[in-house]
């Protein structure tokens, strides 16, 4: 298998103070889009046959892109890393289910292109994909180029495709570096907030040092219950909701988490903060991206 590169963690917050100073030494000039899939890695050989592998190597798809497996294959010992798409509901909301999306091209025709410069592995990438297209006997390409950008255009994408449209992220990468290179790849996630109403608490973990006290808060949405366990206390806070619980009760607080769930809910939620200038009232799931949002 193949192993994947170690990311550089970015808040927004942090690249957008960095990147708008002009005596950055940031090394990224590129910035490429996250998108809610799985890492795959896909291998093809000189007959049209491909495999998809995830990160724990275990075979995601597979099958022959020449439905009789025709001689003309235009490609030979070809790898390609892309994000797959796939048992997404994101992805099912945007129509890319089952779309594989190329971000790399580690070998082409039996050439090893891992200590090429990224540039290099992309007009690699440009020309595997097309080479699918032309050959495949598949009416609709699902394999697809994954799009890269200048990096002065971050802020832009960011609203548009993280904020508006779901987008898990960006990754941020230098486009003169070999694969695997320390530093060349920077992941920048959405840290995403809503508030919640709090209906209650969940004991900690039992076998815990935290036995015996309040080990979440659990919020829920005013229009469309839910039941959102946000972990995250400092160890002052769980004493004091241990002994007062009831003084919380029916309060908002604000969460924050690695995007949201159609339910409602947030990815790995963890309490922020109580906001007094909140109603309970504004606890609504109008606040979940529309494209993530369940019909």
């Amino acid at each position: 298998m193949i192993d994947r590169p170690k990311f550089t963690e970015f808040t927004y917050k942090w690249l957008d103070n960095h990147l708008g100073d002009h005596r950055s030494t940031l090394r990224y000039d590129t910035v490429e889009l996250k998108m809610d899939g799985i890492w795959g890695c896909m291998n093809i050989n000189e007959s049209g046959e491909y495999q998809i592998f995830s990160r724990t190597g275990k075979i995601k798809k597979e099958g022959n892109f020449t439905s009789d497996g025709a001689f003309a294959w235009p490609l030979h010992d070809t790898i390609l890393l892309g994000e797959f798409i796939k048992g997404s509901q994101w992805g099912h909301k945007m129509g890319l289910d089952g779309d594989f999306y190329v971000f790399d091209c580690l070998k082409y025709n039996f050439i090893d292109m891992s200590m090429s410069a990224q540039k290099v592995r992309r007009y690699a990438i440009k020309e595997v994909v097309e080479a699918i297209t032309r050959g495949s006997r598949e009416k609709s390409p699902w394999v697809l180029k994954l799009p890269s950008y200048k990096i002065n255009r971050f802020r832009d994408m960011w609203k548009h495709f993280v904020c508006d449209n779901g987008y898990e992220g960006m990754v941020l990468k230098d486009s003169t570096a070999a694969y695997g290179e320390p530093g060349a790849w920077a992941r920048v996630k959405a840290v995403s907030e809503i508030e919640y109403m709090c209906i209650g608490f969940a004991d900690a973990d039992s076998e815990s040092r935290y036995a015996g006290q309040v080990g979440a808060v659990i919020g829920s949405l005013i229009d469309k219950p839910c039941e959102v366990k946000c972990s995250g206390l400092t160890d002052k806070e769980r004493k004091i909701y241990t002994v007062s619980p009831a003084d919380y009760i029916g309060r908002v607080f604000t969460a924050t988490g690695k995007g949201f769930f159609p339910s409602g809910s947030l990815r790995h939620p963890k309490f922020g903060y109580w906001r007094d200038d909140k109603r309970i009232a504004e606890c609504t799931y109008d606040q979940i991206p529309e494209i993530i949002r369940e019909d």
